[in-house]
Order: C-alpha cells, then structure tokens, then sequence
C-alpha cells in the first residue's frame, strides 16, 4: 500500500490534513481538521472496468501535487510529538476479560482511531511493572506509544478513543514534545496524580 500524509496550518494556526492511500481498485482520500474525522471518498483507478481512468500511481503523483500548491506539506519524523496512553491491568497475564480485550483489539483499535481523525499512529508498545500502589490493582502495565503531529490535539483524540472503547478508568495520558524531552502527565483521571512514571 503505498500512502500520502500531508499538513497545512492556517492563519488561524489550526492543521489541517489530506492524505491519500491506494487500496484494491483504487486510491482512497481522506482530509479534515487534525482531530476530526474529516471526509473521505474512494476512487476507482485505472482497471480492466475503467481503462480510461488514471492509474493509481498517477492519482497520488496529482494528489500530491495540489496538496502541495495549495500548502500542505510532510511533517518529518523528528517534528512529530509523542503520546503514550498508560493502562494499568488488573491481571498480571492478561486473563482478566478487561485486560484481554485490551491486549487482544486495543492497538489496532487505537491506530485506527488516532488515523481517522488526522493527527497520528501507533508507533509501538511495552508491557511491564506494576500499577500505582494507590489502584489497588494486582496487574502490570501496558504502555502504547504513538506518534503525532499535535500532543494537545493528540490527548483529546485519545481521551476520546478511551470512551468510544469502553476503556476502564485505570489508565494516563502522557506527551513528549518533538526533541529529548521526557514525557509528561498530560491527562488522568485521579486529580491527586502530578507525574508519568513509564516503568
């Protein structure tokens, strides 16, 4: 699958997207203000049914072409900023129903959730340590990292993946700016919580 992301910020300092990915007979579109949904449409491309249609390598080489006239660009890889949503379990091996779901759809889900709405993916995972004392919980912890081109925008896209996936309470929302900064609280639901300890 081959893929374009692209981004514009406007003069009132919002980013937008316009992103374009090729899929079995045909280019699908996709654009929006990061952090919403946007609208996306599917093209036919060139096929034995539409032989006067573009091929699909031409599609995305004129995709990319009036995105980029009209000011979207690639963000680099080392621009974007980091999130990483913290679950705490509450079985050490994943066999509590919660926490099987989680291991088993939550990723995927994730991605998919941070994609349509613009603003990034994930970009990995860790699984170790114990919970917070305070949760009385007798699980470990999973870590998923994801990259994005907004932290902000980032932490509301997450926070809202957290309702639509039934996500129990027992987990953080931190960030990591573009550059070596360390991660940082950004969002949990206990107002006594003040840090982000990865483990």
């Amino acid at each position: 699958m081959a893929m374009i992301k692209l981004y514009m910020r406007d003069d009132d300092g919002a980013l937008h997207y316009r992103e374009a990915w090729t899929e079995n007979g045909g280019v699908h579109t996709h654009h929006g203000k990061v952090g919403t949904r946007g609208k996306s449409r599917f093209h036919p491309t060139r096929s034995r049914t539409w032989p006067d249609k573009q091929t699909a390598a031409d599609f995305l080489r004129t995709f990319r072409e009036h995105a980029e006239d009209d000011g979207f660009h690639e963000v680099p890889g080392p621009d974007h900023g980091w999130l990483v949503l913290q679950c705490w379990t509450c079985s050490p091996d994943f066999s509590h129903p919660d926490d099987r779901r989680l291991l088993d759809e939550g990723q995927e889900a994730l991605d998919q959730h941070l994609g349509w709405h613009g603003v990034g993916h994930v970009d990995g995972n860790d699984i170790g340590g114990t919970p917070p004392d305070a949760c009385d919980l007798a699980g470990t912890v999973l870590n998923l990292f994801c990259r994005v081109v907004d932290t902000t925008v980032g932490v509301k896209v997450v926070r809202s993946f957290a309702r639509q996936f039934q996500l129990t309470p027992y987990h953080v929302i931190g960030t990591r700016e573009a550059g070596d900064s360390p991660y940082v609280l950004a969002w949990s639901a206990r107002k006594r919580d003040t840090g982000l300890q990865l483990f």
